[in-house]
């Protein structure tokens, strides 16, 4: 009997509440959830864990909403907040992964957006310029075709 009401004054003593009641800690966890849904639900579920689970939940929290974001997970592939809990999804491994490298930005007009820019590219990839009677359109295709030769064959150019 005196193990029974030491248990139940460690659990008021951190912050449990009466099964069946949500308490303060689900407002932190609803608060942070990224996809808010079914909160009743939610509630229900958080009800029913025990104090050292709800604990757990906000311990491991942080890791999974970092997942997500680096994973760039969209809102409706996140698991509703109920489902996660009755889950047990915070027991789960949660690795991180690692940032996408960003694309490069151009700097400026493409190259073949005008004749002085076409020639110059033609230099860069050793086509010269453009031929007497050549079209843009032709010229055009001649750089790509020297790129793409560049690119396959490892930088070598004509």
């Amino acid at each position: 009997m005196t193990e029974l009401i030491l248990s139940m004054q460690e659990n008021f003593a951190h912050g449990a509440s009466q099964k069946g009641h949500v308490g303060p800690d689900f407002s932190t966890f609803w608060a942070q959830w990224p996809r808010r849904t079914a909160k009743k639900a939610a509630e229900r579920a958080w009800a029913k864990l025990r104090a050292a689970d709800r604990r757990a939940v906000l311990h491991v929290l942080p890791n999974h909403l970092a997942y997500w974001k680096a994973a760039r997970t969209a809102t409706e592939f996140i698991p509703h907040p109920a489902t996660w809990i009755n889950g047990e999804r915070w027991k789960d491994d949660v690795i991180i992964p690692a940032p996408r490298p960003k694309r490069q930005a151009a700097t400026g007009p493409a190259w073949w957006t005008s004749h002085v820019m076409m020639d110059q590219k033609g230099r860069e990839v050793g086509v010269g310029s453009a031929r007497p009677g050549e079209t843009s359109e032709q010229y055009r295709a001649r750089i790509q075709q020297a790129i793409a030769e560049r690119d396959r064959f490892g930088g070598a150019q004509r």
